[in-house]
């Protein structure tokens, strides 16, 4: 006969971590509707400067910006974007080793990581981590994107980095999340003027010529950063919001498996409770059998 005692403590155990997994998978979901909510607002932006962009290139006859000119050299930065924190599903595995599939094949690399697993992840393998940013996956704001990007930007104007990629996790859906690598620097013309769909678009927009002052590649120089203060923002964001999402699904499968283990428990205790009380009447019975 089981012990009915150790079958009530698990049962009371299991009810308890089901509580805690449902709460952190309802904090999940206000947290990645409100990291979703943000990067909406932050594409606006984004948008209004590659707009700009996209006219001073298809309006320029000449466009020679230092961000834009293809480097011979092998030095590559890797932004690498993780969380502080596990219990969210396959988040970190996968963009880990998305990351690792990319630049472990590049000899001159330099690493930046954005939180605390990332870090984690190079430091066993060896690996140094040249930059770390700390503390911008719970709650990651534009300022802390224009932090990274000045750090990018000024290496790469010394001739200390040829190119620059941002590894993160993208956000397809509410419910599906995929790793992603993306091209900082240098930036090539077809990805700031890609929504220009058609051959006869283009044309047009060349025949419009316009004069910038001071000229366009100081222009640009401008606008560049903010670019990629918002191209950078959106990445940490999307992997903020994938991270929740991810971590989501993670404690509903873990409260639906605790709900499966209760009742499992509540009907082994049902039935050993039956069997005691059974047993207790057959003693009973003999005991009034042999005294009569």
């Amino acid at each position: 006969m089981k012990n009915l005692s150790d079958i009530k403590y698990r049962i009371k155990s299991i009810d308890e971590t089901r509580k805690i997994t449902k709460a952190m998978e309802t904090i999940s979901i206000a947290k990645m509707r409100k990291a979703l909510s943000i990067f909406e607002s932050n594409r606006v932006f984004f948008n209004k400067i590659r707009a700009v962009m996209s006219d001073i290139i298809l309006h320029s006859k000449e466009v020679n910006n230092i961000y834009m000119r293809p480097k011979k050299g092998n030095n590559t930065i890797f932004i690498v974007i993780a969380s502080d924190k596990g219990l969210a599903g396959g988040y970190n595995n996968n963009v880990l080793a998305e990351a690792w599939k990319k630049l472990d094949k590049i000899k001159n690399k330099h690493i930046f990581t954005v939180g605390q697993v990332a870090r984690e992840f190079f430091q066993k393998r060896n690996i140094m981590v040249d930059i770390e940013f700390t503390h911008l996956t719970q709650d990651p704001t534009f300022d802390d994107a224009v932090n990274i990007v000045e750090s990018i930007v000024s290496l790469y104007k010394k001739n200390l980095a040829d190119r620059v990629f941002v590894v993160y996790t993208e956000m397809v859906s509410s419910i599906s999340m995929r790793p992603a690598i993306l091209k900082l620097l240098p930036l090539s013309e077809e990805t700031i003027i890609k929504d220009i769909k058609h051959e006869e678009d283009k044309d047009e927009y060349y025949f419009k010529e316009l004069l910038y002052d001071p000229s366009p590649d100081e222009v640009l120089e401008e606008l560049v950063p903010q670019y990629l203060s918002g191209v950078v923002y959106g990445t940490l964001v999307q992997s903020v919001a994938s991270e929740h999402s991810s971590r989501m699904l993670a404690m509903s499968n873990a409260t639906r498996n605790a709900t499966k283990i209760l009742d499992n428990l509540n009907l082994a205790y049902n039935r050993a409770r039956q069997e005691s009380i059974t047993n207790e009447l057959n003693e009973i019975v003999s005991a009034s059998g042999q005294k009569a």
